[in-house]
């Protein structure tokens, strides 16, 4: 019975240790804006024990010891430490600062192979959005390459999005076809449906038409040339417009669309929706279909 009493006695000897031995810290972390900085690691110094922020900005650790030094960190921002003590739980507001030793811009290096005029060995024509707008019309995307060197593009008979292109006399099969630097041609025979990508006419800012074999890095059937199709955000200007346009056969289409233009912070965002129908020229080809569109930049 003593031995008993003895082993209960160091059991609640230890386990008093460790409550005392332990201290809840409480604190918030923001920028220098004074803006929460959710997700910020707390770290207790020299241990692996730590935690994270909330959406808030705020954290509550369990020390394992009366008091220590918690060093937060926080990607882009410069590391700090900061002490606690049984008299000193809660630090309060600790603010982070810009890490001036950190990169000033990340560059994402794509696949975007866009060829420039005098520096790329490549023959190649570049259609600006405003000559797409202005030219395009009822037309079908494809068809406002027909003023481009060396392209011949119409319309098929079996209706909307049917459209045909050919460059240096190739057909479809041989042409590689690239929005934003991802290939749209179908895996198995290399053609596109032109119906997919009906109001895509509407946010490109620049197609370019790339003749023979193009500088793109992808293994892509680019024998007669490679057209890349361009959606780029940060060229719009801030705004929105709403328009609607009739043809023959029915043909109606209505856009809307609102971009931010580039922000201070070098963003930029661009929506659009569109609805696109006709009754067609040829019985039994009528259509309607309809588009959206988000980019961020």
């Amino acid at each position: 019975m003593k031995n008993l009493k003895n082993v209960l006695f160091l059991v609640m000897f230890f386990a008093t240790a460790m409550i005392i031995g332990q201290t809840k810290v409480s604190g918030t972390i923001v920028d220098e804006n004074n803006q929460p900085l959710p997700g910020t690691s707390i770290l207790e110094k020299g241990t692996t024990n730590g935690t994270e922020t909330d959406f808030d900005g705020k954290f509550i650790l369990n020390a394992q010891s009366n008091s220590g030094i918690l060093v937060i960190s926080y990607i882009g921002y410069k590391s700090m430490e900061v002490s606690f003590s049984p008299s000193k739980t809660d630090i309060g507001l600790v603010q982070l600062f810009d890490d001036t030793n950190a990169l000033d811009e990340i560059i994402i290096k794509g696949i975007v192979d866009v060829a420039k005029n005098r520096e790329t060995p490549v023959a190649v024509s570049t259609i600006k959005a405003a000559e797409i707008e202005d030219k395009l019309g009822s037309q079908e995307f494809p068809e406002i390459l027909n003023n481009t060197p060396s392209v011949y593009a119409t319309k098929s008979g079996g209706g909307f999005g049917d459209a045909r292109i050919e460059i240096r006399g190739f057909s479809q099969e041989n042409i590689a076809v690239l929005i934003n630097g991802v290939p749209v041609n179908d895996m198995e025979n290399s053609r596109v449906y032109w119906s997919n990508w009906a109001g895509l006419s509407d946010v490109t800012t620049a197609i370019q038409v790339q003749r023979g074999l193009g500088s793109s890095k992808l293994a892509i059937s680019s024998v007669g040339g490679t057209i890349n199709i361009l959606t780029k955000t940060t060229d719009k200007q801030e705004g929105g417009s709403f328009i609607s346009s009739i043809g023959n056969d029915g043909f109606l289409k209505t856009v809307a669309s609102y971009s931010t233009g580039k922000k201070e912070n070098g963003f930029a965002a661009s929506f659009l929706l569109s609805r696109t129908t006709g009754g067609g020229y040829v019985t039994g080809t009528e259509f309607e279909g309809y588009n959206y569109f988000i980019g961020l930049g």
